[in-house]
């Protein structure tokens, strides 16, 4: 038994060597060292089809509302909270950017998917792309063109922390989305059914080499256009590290 939970954590060990060492909501430097790390897109042997936005209705109100907690999810958000879900909002003690394990209280907690929502960015500081200083949100009800009360930060703005939801007296409400077009998209992904598509604008650091997503790989929003192999400049991390 001893032999066998040391061979254990060496596997856990070698697989989260390679892991990030930088917070969730952070963007890649070129200096960063899981800049260059190769990227997978997610597909077989993980749950069909690919990566969902969805939340968790916690019933504080009906309907989605700032109590309510986000996941990025794998496969059709019905199936409910499943283990290496990321939060992309908290739970109680469980940080914005973890991930879910079978030991959490939120295992299996039903899933409504976000069936209008984009993943946008504000043009902060200026220029003629997305880069290092601009912020990105989960616009939560398609259409309006400013951020909205309830969407949420996937990077700070202004001192309020990645996976914060905008608050009616909040300084980044209203906020103008930076208009879509070259040559940076914006929207930099969308959901169809709350399943994200492209489906390259979400991809992950297979960190154990096991061929599939679990619990040390990193996930990444890719905003290089054409979408890279690679982890590059700008793409913002969308796990912590564990």
């Amino acid at each position: 038994m001893k032999i066998l939970s040391m061979a254990i954590c060496t596997i856990m060990m070698l697989g989260l060597a390679g892991a990030s060492q930088y917070p969730f909501g952070t963007k890649v430097m070129s200096f960063d060292s899981d800049f260059g790390a190769p990227l997978r897109i997610y597909s077989a042997p993980n749950p069909p089809p690919f990566f969902s936005l969805g939340y968790w209705e916690t019933g504080v109100v009906l309907g989605y509302d700032d109590t309510d907690v986000v996941y990025l999810h794998q496969g059709f958000p019905a199936v409910g909270v499943l283990a290496n879900d990321v939060r992309l909002t908290p739970f109680g003690y469980l940080a914005a950017g973890s991930k879910v394990t079978p030991q959490d209280n939120d295992i299996g907690m039903p899933l409504a998917p976000l069936l209008t929502s984009n993943i946008r960015w504000v043009n902060s500081h200026g220029g003629p792309r997305h880069d290092l200083d601009d912020s990105v949100y989960i616009d939560v009800v398609l259409g309006p063109l400013f951020t909205a009360t309830n969407d949420v930060r996937l990077s700070e703005v202004a001192g309020l922390a990645p996976g914060s939801k905008v608050g009616n007296l909040d300084p980044d409400l209203p906020n103008q989305f930076f208009p879509a077009g070259p040559p940076t998209p914006n929207p930099i992904t969308t959901t169809v059914g709350g399943i994200i598509f492209v489906i390259p604008s979400v991809q992950y650091v297979d960190n154990n080499g096991n061929g599939q997503y679990d619990y040390p790989d990193d996930v990444y929003l890719i905003t290089s256009v054409p979408a890279s192999d690679v982890v590059r400049v700008n793409d913002l991390r969308l796990s912590s590290p564990v």
